[in-house]
């Protein structure tokens, strides 16, 4: 997952990205929706969320990406990308979330193998709807699509 920000007007002499991983999504879902860009007023975290990375940076500009690797259900959750902006005098925070829902193991292996055989009656249907267009000009016009 990827995280940048950009100041605008003056320039930011320090940001900083903070990565949280919030199990409890369900709190997440009753709080209104951020827009990008808004700035929201510093609040707390709740109890079972985990601050994962902090990165700060001198400058206007900074970009993170938090990478996940090896992903159990148990990883299921509310990733938040907070930047802190330190340029005013009273610090601005600002926020985007993303919820990472986590399939079963058994139903993505079983999605990858049938997407992974040949489609045999499909590619004849395909081949038969060509050679009736063709030997046919009323069965389709100039703007079909095959």
């Amino acid at each position: 997952m990827a995280c940048s920000f950009r100041g605008a007007g003056s320039p930011s002499y320090s940001l900083e990205i903070q990565w949280w991983y919030i199990r409890n999504y369900k709190e997440w879902l009753e709080k209104p929706a951020w827009t990008t860009n808004q700035v929201v007023p510093q609040e707390k975290m709740p109890k079972d969320a985990t601050k994962i990375s902090v990165v700060k940076v001198a400058g206007s500009n900074i970009s993170h990406k938090l990478r996940l690797s090896s992903v159990k259900p148990s990883d299921e959750g509310t990733y938040e990308c907070r930047v802190i902006d330190f340029s005013d005098t009273k610090a601005r925070h600002h926020r985007v979330r993303a919820y990472l829902q986590v399939e079963p193991e058994n139903d993505s292996a079983l999605r990858h193998r049938k997407e992974a055989q040949p489609t045999g009656g499909r590619h004849k249907g395909g081949r038969e709807l060509r050679r009736r267009s063709t030997d046919d000009p009323t069965d389709c016009s100039d703007s079909c699509v095959l």
